[in-house]
């Protein structure tokens, strides 16, 4: 009786032992195939952006040939393959200009062939920074008239904030929309041909429309998206200025076509 006691529990031993050892080897296993699993997504992901973002690349280095042939509020599609992959870049042309535009930086709009007022918000009304304490403007129409230039400079006040020195500066002239708090109009000057915003005191995001005219295309919203084999699908999205924005130096050089005397 006590050899089939001694038995019985070696049997339940061996048994306690498989037991563990299986639940050791499944955890170890399931573990492995999760880690196979997680590499091979994010394999599959990084493939999937680097072909979203090729196609992107792609398309902004002919952006110029690409949107020639857009009309304002138009769009069109490229499909880019980008080694095994296929990226399909939606290119969408707005005439509405809107950025945030950083201290020190200056926005540029393209005013040819414009027409009617120029409506200017700023100050983005979710953001707390630009909100509570918004940036003043400096805003500079630039005109031509054969081949001679010549700028008219406007500024506008944020308000008065922690004793900001503002002389010279107007007050906003119109009632914004609800995403911004402030708002001001500006005439077309005779052969205006761009005007070059730039913030004072904190960034702020600038929005500008035409008030009974139109404007030409402003911008260029790029949306790229690529799916690999497997399913995983990624999305780029840049946006490109039509006009190239000068360096916000360029308010304050001076040009000639020949020698300058002091």
């Amino acid at each position: 009786m006590k050899l089939k006691a001694k038995s019985g529990q070696v049997l339940i031993l061996v048994l306690l032992v498989v037991v563990v050892a299986l639940a050791v080897g499944l955890s170890v296993a399931s573990r492995n195939l999760t880690n196979l699993k997680t590499s091979a997504q994010t394999e599959q992901s990084q493939r999937a952006f680097a072909a979203a973002e090729g196609g992107i690349e792609d398309v902004l280095s002919r952006l110029t040939q690409v949107a020639s042939a857009i009309p304002a509020g138009g769009s069109t599609t490229q499909n880019v393959t980008v080694g095994s992959l296929t990226a399909s870049v939606t290119v969408t042309a707005s005439n509405i200009y809107q950025f945030t535009i950083d201290l020190g930086t200056v926005g540029q709009v393209d005013l040819r062939g414009a027409s009617g007022q120029i409506q200017l918000e700023w100050a983005n009304a979710s953001d707390s920074i630009e909100a509570n304490q918004p940036a003043s403007l400096e805003v500079t129409q630039v005109s031509q008239s054969g081949s001679s230039y010549s700028q008219t400079r406007t500024a506008w006040s944020g308000g008065n904030f922690g004793g900001r020195s503002e002389s010279g500066f107007s007050p906003p002239a119109c009632t914004p929309s609800s995403a911004f708090k402030l708002c001001t109009r500006i005439p077309l000057d005779s052969g205006a041909v761009s005007i070059r915003i730039r913030p004072f005191w904190v960034k702020t995001t600038v929005k500008v429309t035409s008030v009974g005219g139109s404007l030409p295309v402003q911008t260029y919203n790029l949306a790229s998206v690529a799916t690999t084999t497997s399913g995983v699908t990624r999305k780029v999205q840049v946006a490109r200025t039509a006009l190239p924005t000068l360096p916000a130096a360029f308010d304050y050089v001076l040009f000639s076509n020949s020698d300058i005397s002091k």
